[in-house]
């Protein structure tokens, strides 16, 4: 799905640099709110981008979330997973992060590639449309507009979805 170039968060959307920077350049407070970190089972759409095989429904991963705050209001509700990988250095970093954002790993370490960019319009049936709603503390949407990629280091995957507020449309 292509985000239309007359949607309010098209810029955020689109950006494919470090969201973190951006959200700390307008924000005169920036802050990163872990919701939980934990292993979980992979869901279907993540499966898809991340394992070879794809029917394999036991895959576990580290799961993160967040929401990426400026000046006191959630913005981005973010979930990352990263495939098991006890001794990889994503794995190692993601597991010692702690209320510093992903995005102050991923967009420092020259080695990182990031794919793609996809993006969704999440509503009611999406796993992460209530999460969203919780993390972000806004009046529940019909939809938001989120964005996945996958970043890559070596063997290490982890797939990253950012969910952005409505109101993130009249920041500039």
């Amino acid at each position: 799905m292509s985000v239309p170039s007359t949607d309010p968060l098209h810029p955020w959307l689109t950006e494919r640099h470090s969201l973190t920077s951006r959200l700390c350049a307008i924000c005169k407070e920036f802050r990163v709110v872990v919701h939980q970190s934990r292993f979980e089972r992979v869901c279907p759409d993540e499966r898809s981008l991340l394992l070879a095989d794809k029917s394999d429904r036991r895959a576990t991963a580290l799961m993160r979330e967040v929401s990426l705050v400026c000046d006191g209001r959630p913005l981005v509700f973010g979930h990352s997973i990263l495939l098991s990988r006890k001794s990889g250095f994503l794995a190692r970093s993601l597991k010692q992060i702690g209320n510093r954002s992903l995005g102050s790993l991923l967009f420092t370490c020259p080695d990182i590639r990031r794919g793609s960019l996809y993006f969704k319009r999440i509503d009611r049936q999406h796993a992460l449309y209530a999460k969203s709603v919780a993390a972000l503390g806004n009046e529940p949407a019909s939809s938001f507009w989120a964005r996945r990629s996958v970043f890559s280091l070596r063997s290490e995957q982890v797939c990253v979805t950012e969910v952005f507020s409505p109101q993130l449309g009249t920041i500039s």
